[in-house]
């Protein structure tokens, strides 16, 4: 059994994406904000099902910077914005979804190779990234942050010279099996919409619809929270 969606599971769940991108990120109530730039002052404020106070309060934060963002999370299927101009605001992203998966069920061994393939586990205070490798090529990565007892999956990636070979399932599985050297109870994780399908394969759930807003300039090449990474190496 899985927790329901809430303003702790949302805190907890941007702490771990803010760890692994190595944004500062603060808390204010149930206004939670991740600086993804310094150079810009591109700060993101994520909160869970707004009442009309923090919605007040976070859109004039955004609208304060042009590359400032709104992340709103809410109920599967819920309206996150009646008016968003009406706040200044226009939607960006409202294809990602927020899932969850019962860490207790998931198997703790670590899965096998495949093969023509090396891995590469790095740990750095708070977060690890796993890597695969084909040679001197990066295949496949992704990262995991544990908040409490959460276990944070974030940029689960697959080079696109790698794609169809299961790489992203055994990332996956790879990240849950570290974790699960910790005392984790439930893994989240943000999914776009193509990941979705391989995560409910892996028995993660939907708890939330993630709805992206931002001002006239913001960016839409950072509409995506966690599944992307750079091939730099």
């Amino acid at each position: 059994m899985t927790s329901e969606l809430n303003d702790d599971l949302v805190r907890t769940w941007v702490t771990g994406w803010a760890r692994t991108h190595d944004f500062d990120v603060q808390h204010d109530g149930a206004v939670h904000s991740a600086l993804r730039s310094d150079s810009t002052d591109q700060w993101e404020y994520i909160v869970y099902s707004p009442d009309q106070t923090d919605l007040r309060k976070v859109s004039s934060a955004v609208a304060k910077g042009p590359n400032r963002l709104l992340t709103v999370v809410v109920e599967p299927g819920q309206d996150s914005l009646d008016d968003p101009e009406g706040h200044g605001l226009r939607l960006i992203s409202d294809e990602e979804k927020l899932m969850v998966v019962d860490m207790g069920i998931q198997d703790v061994e670590d899965p096998i190779t495949p093969e023509g393939f090396t891995t590469e586990r790095e740990d750095f205070e708070g977060w690890t990234l796993f890597t695969v490798r084909q040679g001197e090529h990066m295949a496949a990565r992704g990262r995991l942050a544990v908040v409490g007892n959460h276990a944070i999956l974030d940029r689960i990636y697959t080079n696109p010279d790698f794609r169809r070979q299961g790489l992203g399932t055994f990332v996956t599985r790879a990240l849950t099996a570290i974790a699960l050297e910790r005392d984790v109870e439930e893994g989240l994780l943000v999914a776009t919409e193509d990941g979705q399908e391989l995560y409910e394969f892996l028995g993660w759930t939907l708890l939330g619809d993630v709805h992206m807003y931002g001002g006239p300039k913001a960016s839409e090449s950072e509409s995506t929270h966690s599944q992307f990474d750079e091939i730099d190496d």
